[in-house]
């Protein structure tokens, strides 16, 4: 053994709904194989190569690999390679950026290294719950349920759910207003001011007439 070979322990989170995707025995090809490839070309350490001539940055976490190159680790035709991407990046395992020299796959499903007993986080590892955006510019971004939530007003009134916060005995009050605001059912300021109206004339005609039997 080289004395200089490193004890690289690969640390990886899948979703049930990733891992029935590579494991599917009907693919065209090896979905785990071509995974690998990607999570082995990872870099650990920010990274400057040149490709056709042309300096691409890498940070940490991604790695490049083009269509065609992929095509032939993997013994099939780049059509079937850019599905296969395409449907890493959907499933929120990956996303890509492809320019004319090669394509830069940054690992979201790769949580870090174990390099000789250290650890080496991946800082653009993303929880297999997030949910991924819809594809923008050719690029798929999975968005973590982890950022924080907008305040936003019920779109849909007559089916709406909010979100449940655990609150204390002393947030009865605000809990209460806040499933108030996301009722289905508006209440009409109209009504409401007629209605405080005709108890005020009653109760007026009231005291009228006991000051008349008095």
């Amino acid at each position: 053994m080289c004395k200089n070979e490193q004890t690289i322990h690969y640390c990886t989170i899948l979703s049930a709904r990733q891992w029935d995707f590579l494991l599917n025995v009907r693919a065209a090809i090896d979905r785990q194989k071509c995974l690998h490839r990607l999570m082995a070309a990872a870099v650990r350490t920010k990274t400057v190569l040149r490709i056709k001539g042309v300096e691409i940055a890498l940070e940490v976490g991604q790695a490049t690999a083009s269509d065609v190159e992929l095509a032939e680790y993997m013994g099939c035709n780049r059509k079937t390679i850019g599905k296969l991407i395409d449907s890493f990046n959907k499933l929120g395992m990956l996303t890509t950026r492809t320019n004319n020299r090669t394509s830069i796959h940054t690992l979201h499903f790769l949580t870090g290294w174990y390099v000789d007993g250290v650890l080496l986080t991946n800082p653009h590892y993303v929880k297999p719950a997030a949910v991924p955006k819809g594809q923008t510019g050719g690029v798929r971004t999975p968005y973590s349920h982890d950022m924080p939530l907008e305040d936003k007003p019920c779109a849909m009134p007559d089916d709406c759910q909010c979100p449940r916060q655990d609150v204390d005995s002393t947030a009865d009050g605000a809990a209460a207003l806040s499933s108030s605001l996301c009722s289905p059912v508006v209440s009409d300021s109209s009504e409401s001011r007629t209605d405080a109206e005709d108890k005020a004339d009653s109760s007026n005609a009231g005291e009228q007439q006991r000051a008349a039997w008095q």
